[in-house]
């Protein structure tokens, strides 16, 4: 080996783990937003089916009088959780909303009932993609916003 050739090979070490290191940094960035993307579409899917459930639920009453009887803002539906249930719509209500508020992060549900069709909403807050930083460029976590959901039934 030539006096020119020494600690090249060192060199080349060098820029591979380098390289390597740069590339696994970014495979691990992508397996993080992978997985908060993941945890989004759970929470989305809870929510699908939480709006489902209380539409099944007013249709097992099978009686359109009391169908308007579930009508409730997104206050009213914090206020079930906590009052007393008299009767099988404000035990659904109370039970539905606890539900809401237990299984989707920062979540609250509402019902407007008319002419025949139900439609709940149901909001939540998830993360999104986005990192924030602070003015010194640290990382403060992940940007949450609202998210909502809207489901509309015909149930006659």
């Amino acid at each position: 080996m030539s006096r020119k050739q020494r600690g090249v090979s060192m060199v080349e070490v060098l820029v591979t783990i380098v390289i390597f290191s740069v590339g696994l940094l970014g495979v691990a960035s992508l397996q993080m937003f992978t997985l908060k993307m993941n945890n989004n579409a759970d929470v989305r899917t809870r929510a699908s089916l939480l709006a489902a459930d209380i539409v099944e639920r007013m249709r097992a009453i099978n009686d359109p009088d009391q169908w308007a009887s579930y009508d409730m803002s997104y206050d009213e539906c914090v206020e079930a959780i906590t009052g007393a249930a008299t009767n099988v719509v404000d035990e659904d209500r109370k039970f539905w909303c606890a539900r809401v508020a237990r299984e989707l992060p920062g979540a609250q549900g509402s019902l407007a009932y008319s002419d025949g069709v139900a439609v709940v909403t149901i909001q939540w807050q998830e993360r999104e993609g986005r990192e924030l930083t602070d003015a010194d460029g640290k990382g403060t976590g992940s940007e949450w916003s609202t998210s909502e959901f809207a489901l509309r039934a015909r149930l006659e």
